[in-house]
């Protein structure tokens, strides 16, 4: 048992240091008329321990690699962390519907439910955040929302769930092999 505590502690501190990394270089700009919008990867890290530690280790590495980026590299500060924190509405979705002994077809439908709440939240903080702290016009706002902001958070959340679970078995086979040795 607390072998098994180790290790979790161990693969949390491995994967909030892969997350930073890819928060601070695996950034790629999808919109180039937009260049502030970049497709960033970190979320993939904090999906897998999702699916490999559960949703604790997940909303624990998603928090704190959140906390240090917010204050070593972000140009948004608490905000971003804020932003960034509606990520643990996916780390629930996949927590509960990775585990469940249900059909693939739920299992898909409950992670596509958590991408839909997740980007409406999303929205909403962006939103507010743009038009009270950035003094961005609602008329401005208003005319990205649906034609760059909504499909650049949706293909976010899409691609980096995606990546997650594709990756999975993979990262689960290197760490028994670990384990193992």
């Amino acid at each position: 048992m607390r072998q098994n505590k180790v290790l979790i502690t161990v693969y949390n501190a491995m994967f909030i240091v892969i997350t930073l990394i890819l928060g601070f270089f695996g950034r790629l700009s999808i919109f180039p008329v937009f260049p502030f919008l970049k497709l960033d990867f970190s979320d993939i890290p904090v999906f897998l321990v999702t699916i490999i530690s559960g949703i604790p280790s997940g909303i624990f590495v998603l928090l704190i690699s959140s906390a240090f980026r917010s204050l070593m590299f972000s140009s948004s500060g608490w905000m971003g962390f804020i932003i960034r924190s509606t990520s643990l509405i996916m780390v629930i979705f996949i927590g509960i519907f990775y585990k469940a002994k249900i059909k693939k077809v739920y299992k898909i439908l409950g992670i596509f439910l958590g991408i839909f709440l997740c980007l409406i939240i999303k929205l909403m903080l962006n939103y507010f955040v743009w038009l009270n702290f950035f003094s961005i016009s609602p008329e401005l706002v208003n005319a990205f929302m649906v034609s760059i902001i909504i499909p650049y958070n949706f293909l976010k959340l899409i691609i980096t769930t995606a990546a997650a679970f594709l990756m999975a078995n993979t990262v689960k086979k290197i760490m028994k092999s670990f384990e193992n040795s």
